[in-house]
């Protein structure tokens, strides 16, 4: 009697190769969470793993330390791009190269604008940790095109040590772009566009567009953040949607102009007279502060010596939705007079934070400055916040004038710096 010999195709848990049983899905889940050259090397682990990494939702080119050169980085991130279908949704893409100090060679536009055709929904783009300290502006960040970008996904956009310039900073071709974070870099643009822009970030940057400011127009704005950055303050369009807003003057970010601020008379030359009509310095809003006029939570930094907001404060307009106030030095100016007209136009104030690094000096003055404390009126006033370096009689003359001008004040902290 003949015996047939019983075969048994063999399982993952007889091979001890689980990985490989996994759906595609999975395991390219998992690559994502790898460096893209160690999700690359898998494909030599079995030919099951051969083209898995192909198609992986994330991409994290991060191991700068891994490439000799940039010619090097080149020949990786075209390898690794230029196969992709491009009809596979690419989630995430980062590009943190901080590691090299030359990346003018870099094709950055290139690698952009091919994730873009992925469907990738979340690009951050990060060059340079420090520039030599002898590095010119626009010949040491890497310029992207001078062109707009195109996406129907992208939501989330960080880019940081970049030369944006011109058309690249008009995004109505990305419908769905809610996020925009753009930091240590230079913005040289006379407009930055966005219909669908939830959230803008500019930290650190050089605006600069021909000595005159750069325009935001972002109508469905609801946080807005531009914090230390050298250049002429951006002039900001109605923003109805607005909830936060800080805007933190950087150092040599404006010029005082005698003409503008002090009425001298003659011919004015500022780079300021660009946003005003016929060359004429007295506008008929302003120019600043009406777009942040919608926001529940504001925060308005500056040394005294500048004058971008007091300048404003001429056509101040009502900040009616305001709840929670942070003024520094600019404000406490002419006996801190500024201080007070600007809050007699926030009805809503809850909290006001005062922050004084410097006892202020200032030339410039305001009509009918003489009946402000009397007519100050907070109704609404609970909370005061006052962080100063000493505590002198201007101080004092202060948290007087808000306590006989608000009924409702319940709490005043006094903190030294």
């Amino acid at each position: 009697m003949s015996h047939r010999r019983k075969t048994t195709k063999a399982s993952p848990s007889s091979t001890g190769d689980h990985l490989s049983a996994l759906p595609d899905s999975v395991l390219q889940h998992a690559l994502g969470l790898l460096e893209a050259r160690e999700a690359v090397r898998t494909c030599v682990l079995a030919r099951r793993w051969r083209h898995v990494w192909r198609l992986i939702p994330r991409l994290r080119i991060t191991d700068v330390d891994a490439f000799w050169s940039v010619e090097k980085l080149n020949e990786f991130v075209d390898q690794l791009l230029l196969p992709r279908d491009r009809g596979s949704a690419l989630d995430e893409c980062e590009f943190d190269l901080r590691g090299f100090l030359r990346l003018e060679d870099a094709r950055i536009d290139r690698w952009i604008r091919r994730v873009l055709k992925c469907h990738t929904r979340l690009l951050q783009v990060q060059l340079y940790t420090n520039l030599p300290a002898t590095a010119e502006p626009f010949q040491s960040f890497v310029k992207l095109a001078n062109r707009p970008l195109f996406s129907r996904h992208l939501w989330r956009l960080e880019l940081n040590g970049l030369c944006l310039e011109g058309g690249l900073l008009d995004f109505s071709s990305c419908s769905v772009l809610k996020d925009l974070k753009i930091t240590n870099g230079v913005v040289s643009t006379d407009q930055i566009l966005s219909q669908s822009l939830k959230q803008l970030t500019i930290i650190g940057c050089e605006l600069c567009w021909q000595f005159h400011p750069t325009l935001i127009s972002a109508p469905s704005l609801i946080s807005l953040q531009l914090d230390d950055y050298v250049g002429v303050t951006p002039v900001l369009e109605s923003m109805p949607l607005l909830e936060t807003a800080t805007v933190n003057l950087g150092h040599q970010n404006e010029q005082y102009c005698d003409f503008c601020d002090k009425g001298g008379f003659g011919d004015c030359e500022c780079g300021m007279c660009y946003m005003y009509p016929d060359n004429d310095c007295t506008p008929d809003v302003s120019v600043h502060l009406m777009g942040l006029s919608s926001a529940t939570c504001l925060e308005l930094i500056a040394s005294s010596q500048m004058v971008t907001f007091r300048r404003d404060l001429r056509y101040c307009p009502a900040f009616s939705k305001l709840k929670s106030l942070l003024l520094s030095d600019w404000c406490l100016v002419a006996d801190f007079q500024t201080l007070l007209y600007f809050l007699h136009y926030t009805p809503l104030l809850e909290k006001l934070t005062l922050q004084v690094c410097q006892k202020p000096k200032s030339n410039m003055e305001l009509e009918g400055s003489d009946f402000l404390e009397q007519s100050l009126a907070l109704k609404y006033l609970k909370t005061v916040e006052v962080k100063c370096q000493m505590i002198d009689e201007q101080i004092h003359n202060i948290l007087k004038i808000l306590s006989f001008s608000s009924k409702s004040l319940e709490k005043i902290n006094v903190q030294k710096l």
